[in-house]
């Protein structure tokens, strides 16, 4: 099965168990901080993309010509996902964080249960992605 198609079929299960048990519903307002607080009136402004734009499963808290700060918020985790593409003298260097923040007692036990597919099927699929695109666009090197 192409890895692709295998991550796809991860996020349908997932997106299902979601709908079934309301995973993917916002919790309440109080049980979490929108990370587009924190921002300053400069970075706003510099951002290409206003805070709270959908972009996927996720929502940009914001998005600068190299380096993208993105958020999902639903009953399981509190997650960030940062990505930068950084210039070195020979080539360039792309730089992918997860940050998870719990959200409830089941947000351990849900990491735990999909740590596994997430560090060895996802992020590497994804930045295999990552990489045929930018390959695609720039040619290999």
């Amino acid at each position: 099965m192409h890895a692709f198609a295998l991550v796809r079929m991860l996020l349908d299960i997932r997106f299902f168990v979601g709908r079934f048990f309301g995973w993917d519903r916002d919790p309440a307002a109080t049980s979490w901080e929108i990370l587009a607080t924190r921002l300053t009136d400069a970075d706003r402004s510099k951002s290409l993309a206003a805070a709270g734009t959908r972009d996927k499963f996720f929502r940009v808290i914001y998005r600068f010509e190299n380096e993208q700060l993105a958020e999902l918020i639903n009953r399981t985790a509190h997650v960030a996902a940062l990505t930068a593409l950084i210039e070195k003298p020979t080539a360039y260097r792309y730089y992918l964080a997860v940050y998870v923040r719990n959200v409830s007692p089941f947000t351990p036990f849900y990491m735990a249960m999909i740590n596994p597919c997430r560090r060895r099927i996802v992020y590497p699929s994804f930045l295999r992605d990552v990489r045929a695109r930018w390959n695609q666009a720039f040619g290999n090197g």
